[in-house]
């Protein structure tokens, strides 16, 4: 009698214990995915001289230029995507009131009509009418004290922001709207090799992008300078770091003094992923594995999507037949818009594959 109430407790002590391999963490292989191969059709505006980010609201997208763009050219541009055809520009270069130097971010906005772009360089929002002809904004919203050390924020919920700091000791930072912090989640690992890191050394080497659902309320952030991806989830405050294939961090060495030393990468870094979209059933992470001289050499920046479900189960890899910088997916046509990197940048449509639907 005893020993089978000893059988029975030790299973359910083991049946308690969380497998963190299939709960929190996760690394992953070259084989874990399935290959499919997609073709594009490109679209080409000749009012748009160098873009640099590409946006989704409604059917209309948004196309910012690079801050070097002379300062006469507007900022953004409107594409109509159920036709192709160029709609209207936004957004009046200067540093006064509803003018910015750039847009890095596009968030929907209250209504249908209306969008937000966010503007790093003068730390502000800057709220813009699709169907207004002016180039300037309709309000503007600008970042309080405890969110200039964001590098990328987007909104949570309709009374919140979550972002990712510069050098804070979380990975994820809440505020709420009027720019208040109100919560911090998920510490920094320490380095094996180099358990002295900061939290500022460990944000650089753990650089990203942010981007996220508000509606699904799941946020990522997609390693610039290593393979992982860590998914966030705003309903539990949990998080889900996935790892690979390549499990190398980038060789660095720490430059500075007085105690403000940071991460040199070398001259010629590589780049891991470069965006991140997040749909109602998955997760798309655009990946480039190339260096900065490659870049320059070839105009190639990433040729591949990895798919991922929302636990973060690795799915399907999208081998694109252009080379893009960033992207969007439309779920109500089914498909993705990256913007190119050759010599004439234009937006690149995919058709979302079937096995995916």
């Amino acid at each position: 009698m005893n020993k089978f109430i000893l059988v029975l407790f030790l299973f359910a002590l083991g049946s308690c214990q969380k497998n963190p391999e299939e709960d929190n963490y996760r690394i992953i292989k070259e084989e874990d995915f399935e290959i499919i191969s997609i073709t594009s059709e490109k679209y080409y505006f000749e009012e748009i001289i160098n873009p640099s980010n590409i946006g989704l609201v409604g059917r209309k997208v948004l196309i910012s230029e690079a801050w070097r763009v002379p300062e006469e050219h507007p900022r953004i541009h409107i594409i109509d995507s159920k036709n192709w055809t160029y709609d209207k520009p936004k957004g009046k270069f200067g540093e006064g009131p509803l003018e910015v130097i750039d847009a890095s971010l596009f968030f929907k906005g209250k209504n249908a009509d209306t969008f937000w772009a966010y503007s790093m360089n003068r730390r502000k929002l800057v709220e813009y009418s699709m169907s207004d002809s002016t180039l300037l904004g309709k309000s503007e919203w600008k970042m309080t004290e405890p969110m200039m050390d964001l590098w990328f924020f987007t909104q949570a919920t309709d009374s919140s922001y979550l972002g990712i700091s510069r050098e804070d000791k979380n990975r994820i930072l809440e505020f709420d709207k009027a720019g208040n912090k109100i919560g911090g989640y998920g510490n920094w690992e320490k380095v094996k090799d180099q358990p002295d890191l900061n939290d500022y050394q460990l944000s650089e080497l753990n650089s990203s992008f942010f981007k996220g659902n508000s509606d699904e309320g799941l946020f990522i952030r997609v390693g610039l300078r290593r393979d992982r991806l860590e998914i966030f989830d705003n309903r539990d405050k949990s998080f889900m770091i996935i790892d690979g294939p390549d499990m190398e961090l980038p060789p660095f060495e720490l430059v500075g003094a007085d105690g403000k030393e940071h991460l040199y990468l070398g001259p010629d870094p590589r780049y891991h992923y470069r965006d991140a979209v997040v749909t109602e059933k998955y997760i798309f992470a655009l990946y480039a594995g190339v260096r900065h001289s490659e870049f320059n050499k070839t105009a190639i920046m990433a040729e591949q999507i990895w798919v991922f479900d929302h636990k973060g189960k690795p799915r399907w890899k999208l081998m694109l037949d252009r080379s893009i910088i960033n992207f969007v997916v439309n779920e109500e046509s089914n498909e993705i818009y990256g913007l190119t990197t050759d010599e004439d940048p234009g937006i690149a449509v995919y058709n979302i594959p079937k096995e995916l639907l």
